[in-house]
């Protein structure tokens, strides 16, 4: 509030004053706090508008997704017991109708879910480009532990490889490598991705980077190494052994 006093001279001088001096604490701060809102309430009641417009929105959508889950999941179990019960229908038919329930409901993660299916069945049809595609995707977009994550592109790499797209093979394998470093308990499948990794590598020309992903094979660490954990460290042996012969 303001006030004017006259003084000596005859000349307003303006006063501020305090309307909540005699207000303290929690008091003086609610009281001020709802005059404020009262001052702005056009502005308050458009912004509170636009909180419940957008709050309901976005369960609306969340909502919209799991129930697209749901119906696509079911649709799913229909599409796999039919082709159980119809063993003669062709992998191009069966591609063709994964497709279509993919693009049928708008759900990411029942697209993931499809995703493996699709990947096998294109890699059964010749066609590895697709296969690594499907897999690849699904890899960036699952959220889960990064050992799925590496996976997803370990199994990519191969789809890669037998299309002959080693560039591409070895980018996921190495995908799966840096995904599966300094992981517990991954040891055997981190040191497979090396592997695979150094090998691609070598078909690729890059014999240094190659050779250091195979010594990181046989520099892993198990208390009880299974027989496919030493089935790798051999394979990794052999192909260290022949490429320090080729250099």
């Amino acid at each position: 509030m303001k006030r004017f006093e006259q003084n000596s001279t005859n000349s307003s001088v303006q006063v501020n004053v305090d309307p909540y001096a005699d207000l303290k604490g929690a008091e003086r701060a609610f009281t001020i706090f709802f005059a404020k809102v009262g001052e702005y309430r056009k502005q308050v009641l458009i912004g509170v508008a636009i909180l419940l417009v957008t709050t309901v929105a976005v369960v609306g959508w969340n909502e919209y997704r799991a129930d697209q889950f749901r119906k696509g999941t079911i649709a799913v179990e229909a599409l796999e017991k039919k082709f159980l019960l119809n063993p003669g229908i062709d992998i191009a038919e069966k591609i063709k109708q994964y497709e279509e329930l993919s693009s049928n409901y708008h759900s990411e993660s029942l697209r993931i879910r499809i995703s493996k299916t699709l990947g096998d069945l294109y890699a059964r049809n010749g066609e590895f480009a697709k296969a690594g595609e499907k897999l690849e995707w699904a890899g960036k977009k699952i959220d889960e532990l990064p050992e799925i994550k590496a996976y997803y592109f370990y199994i990519a790499g191969n789809y890669r490889e037998s299309g002959g797209q080693f560039p591409q093979a070895e980018s996921d394998f190495d995908t799966a490598v840096s995904l599966l470093n300094n992981r517990r308990n991954v040891s055997g499948f981190y040191a497979w991705s090396l592997y695979q990794s150094g090998r691609l590598k070598a078909k690729n020309g890059k014999k240094a980077e190659a050779k250091e992903n195979l010594r990181k094979v046989l520099e892993q660490e198990l208390s009880s190494p299974s027989d496919e954990y030493k089935s790798v460290r051999e394979l990794a042996t052999y192909l260290l052994v022949k490429l320090n012969q080729g250099s």
